[in-house]
């Protein structure tokens, strides 16, 4: 997957791009006022999508090029999700464009190719979520997303740490098969 328009490139990331992914994931959680939990995230997002041999997630990366010089100026982290009533899906975990190249077209352009590859790859759907107080729901809207919270009352729900744990402390030990 390669796109250029105009000044704009989009491409599917590579293990060294993590770098640069990691830097914009730390202005996305900034953004939203979370923190980051995970430490060597770009070690951690090496090796979980490109040194496995089912890769984690997917990403594609945005970038610019000024005056001969290239950056890196967004991202898009999704992976593949199933639902026995839907089938094959894709879940959009992030999508971040920093903000001096926003109203370029980037994040329009990183969303179609998460739409061209979830399609590409037999999905039927693509979810993700939006925080309510983020003016980027309009633009999910434009491209036809539907809001589950409004139309069908679902709530998107987390468990994690120590409530994960005191959890999976419950459950009785199952094999995995490959």
């Amino acid at each position: 997957m390669f796109v250029k328009e105009k000044d704009i490139i989009i491409r599917r990331a590579n293990k060294q791009d993590m770098q640069a992914v990691e830097q914009l994931s730390r202005e996305l959680t900034a953004y939203h006022n979370i923190t980051i939990t995970t430490v060597n995230v770009a070690q951690t997002l090496q090796s979980d999508g490109f040194e496995r041999e089912a890769p984690a997630f997917r990403c594609i990366v945005a970038e610019v090029e000024t005056d001969g010089v290239v950056s890196t100026v967004g991202f898009a982290l999704y992976f593949p999700t199933y639902s026995f009533r839907r089938g094959r899906g894709m879940l959009l975990q992030d999508l971040y464009v920093k903000e001096h190249v926003r109203h370029r077209g980037v994040g329009k352009l990183l969303f179609e190719a998460v739409a061209k590859d979830c399609w590409s790859s037999g999905c039927s759907v693509l979810d993700f979520h939006v925080a309510e107080w983020n003016r980027a729901r309009s633009f999910y809207e434009r491209f036809g997303a539907v809001n589950l919270t409004s139309t069908q009352g679902n709530h998107y729900w987390r468990l994690k740490d120590k409530a994960l744990l005191a959890a999976a402390g419950q459950a009785p030990d199952i094999e995995h098969s490959h």
